[in-house]
């Protein structure tokens, strides 16, 4: 985690890590864009992703595992490609279909950042 906070902090973004979720968030004043970063691996090999980084994890994991799940056909590697703030990053297959599994209830709004 540190080394890739200590890489996107050489790209001149803002780098803060939160703990409880386990999530890297960077800013990028130059570019006025965000990225959330959060890690996630299949634990017992059943095809099943779940998230496996912060606190939130570990102490309410019964209720994490219904939560924050989703098919890991849609990570698995060779995965592609795109570029963000002069680095390329490697990113989910299949488009829009991870958001299903993120925001059951509204992945298919288009949300307008703030100030557009």
């Amino acid at each position: 985690i540190e080394f890739l906070m200590g890489d996107m902090k050489e790209q001149g973004m803002d780098v803060y890590y939160r703990g409880w979720g386990g999530i890297i968030q960077g800013y990028s004043p130059v570019y006025h864009s965000q990225i959330d970063l959060s890690f996630w691996c299949d634990y017992y090999g059943s095809g099943t992703m779940h998230r496996c980084s912060g606190w939130e994890t570990y102490i309410f994991w019964a209720n994490h595992r219904s939560k924050y799940i989703f098919p890991a056909r849609l990570v698995k590697t060779p995965l592609p490609t795109m570029e963000f703030i002069n680095r390329t990053w490697t990113v989910p297959r299949e488009g829009i279909e991870l958001q299903k599994y993120h925001y059951p209830k509204d992945w298919w709004k288009v949300a307008k950042p703030r100030g557009c």
